[in-house]
C-alpha cells in the first residue's frame, strides 16, 4: 500500500479551504474534508486513476467542490504538490515539484 505525504504548503491549502468552508455554512468544511479523504482513498488504492497533467504530474478532481489534489508518485510513495482551486493561479504549484 502506498504512503501519501502532504507538501507542507499544500496542507496548508487544505486545512485552509477546510475553514473558509466553515466560515460560510457551518459544517460545509467538514463536507471538504470528507471529499479529500474519498480522493485520498482513490489515490491509496488506484495511484494511476487520474491523468498526468505536467511532468509525472497527476490531477484528482475533488467532487462538489471546486478543487483538485495534484500529486506524484515516487516508488511506494504519494506525494501531494496542492490542493489548489481550479480557478486561481493555475500553475502557482509547479515550483513544489523540484522539492520532492
Amino acid at each position: 500500500m502506498k504512503h501519501i505525504l502532504f507538501h507542507e504548503l499544500a496542507r496548508k491549502e487544505f486545512l485552509g479551504a477546510r475553514d473558509y468552508y466553515d466560515g460560510l455554512v457551518f459544517g460545509l468544511g467538514k463536507s471538504f474534508v470528507i471529499q479529500i479523504e474519498r480522493c485520498l482513498k482513490v489515490l491509496k488504492s488506484n495511484p494511476s486513476a487520474y491523468p498526468v497533467i505536467k511532468e509525472n504530474i497527476r490531477k484528482a478532481l475533488v467532487i462538489k467542490f471546486p478543487y483538485a489534489v495534484l500529486y506524484k508518485l515516487e516508488k511506494e510513495t504519494i506525494y501531494i504538490l496542492a490542493v489548489m482551486h481550479q480557478k486561481r493561479k493555475p500553475e502557482y504549484w509547479s515550483k513544489r515539484i523540484s522539492v520532492i
